[in-house]
C-alpha cells in the first residue's frame, strides 16, 4: 500500500486543486482512489478538474466543509487530497441524490449501486453527505441494510460554514449538492475510532414530542423552557452560545452517548437542532472541558491505530463545532499528531460524523472520527 497528502491554500481554484494533488502524487503514481476536502469560496468544479488533471482514472470522493485538516493545522481555506494506491486496493465510487422523505430509500440505492460496482461482501465505505438534510440517521440504517455487518463505515456531512445555503460533495464524475457520495475500498485494512468527550449532567429529559431536526417538547412542555430551567435560565439572545456549550446526549444500544447540537430557538418555544431525534427517547444535557475534548482526541488515534498491523495513513473527520469549543483547533491536531507518530494524515471540519460504535453506521455532532488505513 501507498498513501500521499498535499494540500494548497492558493487562491485560484484549478490551481489549488491541481497543486495539492500533484503533491499527494508524488508518492503514488498511479493512485487507485482520491479523497478531496475543500472549503467554500473555491469553484468547486474548477478544484475537482485541477485534481482531476494530476490523479488520472483515479476514483475520487470529496467533501466540502468549514476548513482543511493538516499536519500543521487546521486551514479555514484550502484544498487537501490524500491519494491510495498500492497492489490489491481496488476502490469504486457512488453518488445518489438525497430523495425528500425517502432517505431510508437513498441509503438502499447507495448500497445497491456500490455493490452491483464491486461484488465485494467486505471493505470500507466512506460516506460523504449533505449535512443539510433530514433524516440522515435513516439514510445510514438503509445503507447498512443493504451493506451489513461485513463493511466498515465512517466519513462525514458537508457544509457552507452555517450559512445553511448549498452543499457540496464529490466524485471523479463531477460535483454535486442534495446528495450522498461514497467510495468503498477493499484489499486493505482499516481501523476506525469516535469519541466526543462530553458527560452527562444527572436526571434525563424525555423527548415527548420531536419531528425531524425540531425539538417542541421536552417532560411534555415546551422545549426552550424545560432546556433554560435545566441551566438555571440564559437570555435567548445568546442561544447560539449556550446551545454551543451545551447539547443534548442520546444514549444508543451500546450504552454509549450520541451528540445532538441545539441550533436556535423558533416560535412558540421549540428548538432546531442540527440533526433529526426521535420522540420518547430519554436525552441528557451534557457538559465538557477543554480537557475532556483534547483527552478524547487521543483516545481515538489510539482506538484507530491499534485496529491495523501496518498503519499508512489517517483521515481525521472533526466536527466543526469543536474547533469553535476550543478556539485553539491547532492543539487538538497536536494531540492527533502526536497519537498517530509520523503517519501521514489530511481531513476536514464536518457537520456531523459517521461512524459506528460497534457495527451500525451512526450519524454523531461534537465528535471526532480518524480512520487510519493499512495492511
Amino acid at each position: 500500500m501507498k498513501a500521499g497528502i498535499g494540500f494548497s491554500r492558493v487562491p485560484f481554484s484549478k490551481e489549488t486543486g491541481a497543486e495539492a494533488a500533484a503533491e499527494a502524487c508524488r508518492l503514488v503514481e498511479k493512485p487507485v482512489l482520491t479523497f478531496l476536502f475543500t472549503t467554500e469560496g473555491y469553484d468547486q468544479e474548477g478544484v475537482l478538474e485541477g485534481v482531476l488533471s494530476q490523479t488520472g482514472a483515479s476514483c475520487l470522493v470529496g467533501a466540502c466543509g468549514a476548513g482543511i485538516v493538516t499536519p500543521q493545522g487546521v486551514y479555514r481555506e484550502g484544498v487537501a487530497v490524500l491519494v491510495l494506491g498500492g497492489e490489491g486496493v481496488s476502490a469504486v465510487t457512488a453518488a445518489v441524490p438525497f430523495a425528500t422523505g425517502e432517505a431510508w430509500e437513498t441509503g438502499k440505492r447507495l448500497g445497491k449501486t456500490l455493490l452491483d460496482k464491486a461484488q465485494v461482501r467486505a471493505g470500507t465505505v466512506f460516506v460523504f453527505l449533505d449535512g443539510l438534510t433530514d433524516h440522515i440517521s435513516e439514510l445510514l440504517l438503509g445503507l447498512y441494510g443493504v451493506l451489513g455487518p461485513g463493511f466498515r463505515y465512517a466519513g462525514g456531512a458537508t457544509g457552507d460554514n452555517l450559512r445553511f445555503q448549498k452543499t457540496y460533495q464529490m466524485t471523479e464524475h463531477g460535483v454535486a449538492s442534495s446528495s450522498v457520495v461514497a467510495a468503498l475500498v477493499w484489499g486493505c485494512s482499516f481501523g476506525v475510532g469516535v469519541g466526543h468527550g462530553w458527560r452527562s449532567v444527572p436526571v434525563p429529559l424525555i423527548i415527548t414530542r420531536a419531528r425531524g431536526r425540531v425539538l417542541y417538547e421536552l417532560d411534555e412542555q415546551p422545549a426552550l423552557e424545560v432546556y433554560s430551567r435545566r441551566l438555571g435560565g440564559f437570555d435567548p439572545k445568546n442561544f447560539a452560545e449556550v446551545g454551543a456549550r451545551h447539547p443534548l446526549g442520546l444514549v444508543d444500544a451500546s450504552g454509549r452517548f450520541i451528540i445532538r447540537d441545539p441550533l436556535k430557538v423558533l416560535p412558540g418555544g421549540a428548538l432546531q437542532l442540527v440533526t433529526d431525534v426521535p420522540s420518547r427517547a430519554a436525552a441528557y444535557l451534557m457538559t465538557a472541558e477543554k480537557d475532556d475534548l483534547l483527552r478524547v482526541a487521543r483516545d481515538v488515534a489510539v482506538t484507530a491505530l491499534q485496529a491495523v498491523r501496518i498503519p499508512r495513513f489517517a483521515l481525521v473527520f472533526d466536527c466543526v463545532s469543536r474547533s469553535l469549543l476550543l478556539r485553539n483547533s491547532s492543539e487538538e491536531v497536536a494531540v492527533v499528531r502526536e497519537a498517530l507518530g509520523s503517519l501521514p494524515f489530511v481531513g476536514f471540519l464536518t457537520f456531523g460524523e459517521v461512524a459506528p460504535y460497534n457495527d451500525v453506521p451512526l450519524f454523531h455532532n461534537k465528535s471526532l472520527v480518524i480512520t487510519v488505513g493499512g495492511e
